[in-house]
């Protein structure tokens, strides 16, 4: 009788969480669709859809509504704290000063250490390809035009890291980790982002696992004292490192900015291809690394891994 009351519970917990999976996906879908349309209509998106800063005016849609939709479902109806929905600051930037100052500070600072993180396994990944698959990386004179690619770019990837965070992570981990406990919740996620990656570019199996290993990696941070701002920063800087240090495809997109030409060597199953390192050995490699420093100290206890 306890099992049947156990499964029977387990079942109302998932049941409610799905209910709120769904309300939370309708809320930030219809709420990017009337702010990008406010956008076009007051003219602030760029007119052409492959400019950077219209890519970034549409992350910016996405994480605008999306982040509303966290606070809706999630604080609002749901009753999480925002510590719970992984937004947790760690110790204050500044001692002696406590509240929003130091709460954003904190966020600041994680956040920087993770993209340096990210970037730092985007190199790994890069210096792997080299080596282990003839891939190269060659510097051009055109450097007077990589700030005004750069910026852009790194806008757009920047504010598209912390839309994904929020639609991966965030509310949905969650939700799911109170249904079914954070190793099924971070397992199904992460499912879900192999998934939502599979119509990219040239994205294959190797590459679709890859992403799914992304997303364990990623949620490993939002469980741990960084949270959100840690797996933001990891998200962006290891596509920023990609893109702007290398100009190397990323899950199958490429932003041809100047001044750095990459090309991917002779063995795809290694380099990744034309989907770039996430689609070859080198991103795994690099992934498992990464996943190791999130986790540091707590990697001889694991039973703190998702604490």
């Amino acid at each position: 009788m306890t099992a049947r009351v156990s499964f029977a519970d387990r079942l109302r917990r998932l049941g409610r969480a799905l209910m709120w999976l769904v309300a939370f996906a309708v809320v930030g879908t219809g709420g990017a669709f009337v702010i990008a349309g406010t956008l076009v209509l007051a003219q602030v998106s760029p007119a052409d859809e492959q400019s950077p800063w219209a890519l970034a005016a549409n992350a910016l849609a996405l994480a605008l509504s999306f982040g509303f939709a966290t606070w809706l479902v999630g604080v609002r109806l749901t009753k999480h704290s925002w510590d719970q929905l992984g937004w947790r600051p760690g110790r204050p930037a500044w001692p002696g000063r406590a509240g929003a100052i130091g709460a954003v500070g904190a966020g600041g600072i994680t956040l920087v250490r993770g993209g340096t993180l990210g970037a730092g396994m985007a190199v790994l990944a890069i210096g792997l390809a080299v080596v282990g698959s003839g891939a190269s990386v060659e510097l051009t004179p055109d450097w007077s035009h990589w700030a005004a690619q750069a910026g852009p770019v790194a806008c757009a990837l920047l504010v598209a890291a912390l839309w994904e965070e929020l639609v991966f992570r965030g509310l949905p981990l969650r939700l799911l980790a109170d249904a079914v406990g954070s190793v099924g919740a971070m397992l199904v996620l992460a499912l879900g982002f192999g998934i939502a990656h599979v119509k990219n570019p040239h994205a294959g199996f190797f590459g679709t696992v890859n992403v799914g290993l992304a997303a364990i990696w990623l949620s490993f941070a939002f469980f741990s004292a960084g949270g959100m701002a840690l797996a933001w920063g990891l998200h962006f800087g290891w596509n920023a490192g990609l893109a702007l240090l290398f100009d190397a495809p990323v899950s199958g997109y490429t932003f041809h900015v100047p001044a750095v030409e990459y090309r991917p060597g002779v063995r795809a199953w290694v380099d990744g291809g034309a989907f770039g390192p996430e689609g070859g050995l080198v991103a795994t490699i690099a992934l498992v690394a990464g996943t190791l420093a999130v986790l540091g100290r707590r990697v001889r206890r694991p039973g703190e891994w998702l604490a």
